[in-house]
């Protein structure tokens, strides 16, 4: 057994193969972390572009109040009006043109 260790230390054929399998897999390497840098920036860019995409939606409602034998309900209503603006609700009645503010 140790004969055969010894032969195939000294055995030196092939070891130039091994060092051109070595620079191989040190571009193969390089140019997968290359790869995969661009690939992570185009999805960054399009998760951002989804997100600027959501944030634009415009989240505004209304509803109109009802009303009928002797009992009535508000309406309601919400204005958008753009990134980190809260207006306040304001409460319409059924006929009533104008809003009118909601009581606390």
């Amino acid at each position: 057994m140790g004969r055969v260790f010894t032969q195939l230390w000294r055995d030196d054929q092939g070891a130039l193969i091994a060092t051109e399998w070595v620079f191989v897999a040190t571009i193969l390497v390089i140019g997968l972390v290359v790869g995969l840098k661009a690939v992570q920036s185009a999805v960054l860019n399009e998760l951002e572009e989804v997100a600027g995409a959501i944030g634009a939606i415009s989240q505004s409602y209304s509803y109109g109040g009802s009303s009928g034998c002797c009992a009535f309900s508000n309406g309601s209503s919400f204005t958008d009006n753009g990134p980190n603006t809260y207006p306040v609700t304001t409460c319409t009645r059924s006929g009533d043109e104008q809003g009118t503010t909601c009581p606390d």
